[in-house]
């Protein structure tokens, strides 16, 4: 061996001490730590320590196993970029970000949720904690530590819960007869169209309420049964009229308000009109004659919600004074 290959060996065995004395150092302190906690984690894989200047991380072999490996497959240290180049795509970036702001002493710790890609090619959710333990005089990073748990289960019963989260506030805003939004939220939604139509000018916007002829005769004649049958029965021919952009809620005694924005009022008229012939073409349980009528009105520039819905209830009004079964705007 030559005097240069000579220094060179003793050089990397320098480092290699350095490194090897910075990680024991570390899992003294970490000891220390957890003698005096004295509690676990759910999910726990462990702690990891990366060596910064020589890149190299120590790691439980629970974090590796828990993504599919052996313990035999695995190296006694890997690189940093061995987990790195396992992150989800589009988790990739927020987590380097992470990490290159808590390297540079932009945030105290590096704390991130991500997921990393299993040995079969599925993905499980990490929750990763650390921190740099030791920097040069100058600030630059030498030694990082931390703590990683396996919280897959734990978000997906999170997704779950807020999906079911979701469907319950849906199930509150809806009317528990006829599916259609109750009144408080159709009301809700009117108001929030009447405001979009303030701001935009050139912005449609008509309504129609429509209201069962004679539900109180039909439910002295057959039963109030048969009268839960006629509003369901007009909740869905009004759903089957109406596209996703529109909306569509119950009010009490058989009475319904349909918003459709972006339609004029030639057009509203004729989705009533087709609505009515519907309802009184269905077939019920009963041989009964059922009819319906509607008012139609269309946003008028500066109108108030109340103002909207009134000339909408006027034109109804007309239409239940002058023998039903119509559609008035």
């Amino acid at each position: 061996m030559t005097e240069d290959e000579l220094k060179l060996e003793i050089e990397s065995l320098k480092k290699e001490l350095k490194s090897v004395k910075r990680l024991n150092n570390e899992l003294l302190n970490l000891q220390e730590e957890q003698d005096s906690l004295g509690f676990s984690w759910s999910g726990n894989l462990g702690h990891w320590f990366w060596d910064f200047q020589v890149n190299r991380v120590t790691f439980n072999p629970m974090k590796a196993m828990a993504l599919g490996f052996e313990k035999e497959e695995l190296p006694e240290y890997v690189d940093f970029q061995f987990f790195t180049n396992r992150l989800h795509p589009e988790d990739y970036e927020r987590v380097m970000d992470a990490m290159r702001d808590h390297l540079s002493n932009k945030i105290p710790v590096w704390e991130v949720r991500y997921r990393i890609k299993t040995k079969s090619g599925e993905y499980r959710t990490y929750y990763d904690r650390g921190k740099v333990t030791k920097r040069t005089a100058d600030g630059a990073p030498l030694f990082l530590s931390g703590i990683v748990f396996d919280i897959t289960e734990y978000e997906e019963e999170r997704r779950r819960l807020l999906e079911e989260n979701k469907e319950w506030a849906i199930q509150a805003k809806k009317d528990s007869m006829t599916g259609l939004y109750n009144r408080t939220n159709i009301l809700f939604e009117l108001g929030k169209l009447v405001n979009e139509a303030q701001v935009e000018a050139d912005k449609f916007l008509s309504i129609i309420l429509l209201d069962i002829d004679n539900l109180s005769h039909q439910n002295s004649l057959f039963g109030p049964l048969f009268g839960d049958e006629i509003i369901r029965r007009t909740s869905q021919i009004i759903e089957d009229h109406i596209n996703e952009e529109n909306y569509a809620g119950s009010f009490e005694g058989g009475k319904f308000m349909i918003l459709l924005p972006g339609t004029k009022k030639n057009e509203a008229h004729q989705i009533a009109d087709e609505i009515r012939q519907k309802v009184n073409r269905a077939d019920y349980s009963e041989p009964a004659e059922v009819t319906s009528s509607s008012g139609v009105a269309q946003y008028i520039s500066a109108e108030t919600v109340s103002q909207l819905f009134n000339r909408a209830d006027r034109m109804l009004y007309r239409v239940k004074t002058s023998g039903k079964n119509q559609v008035q705007s």
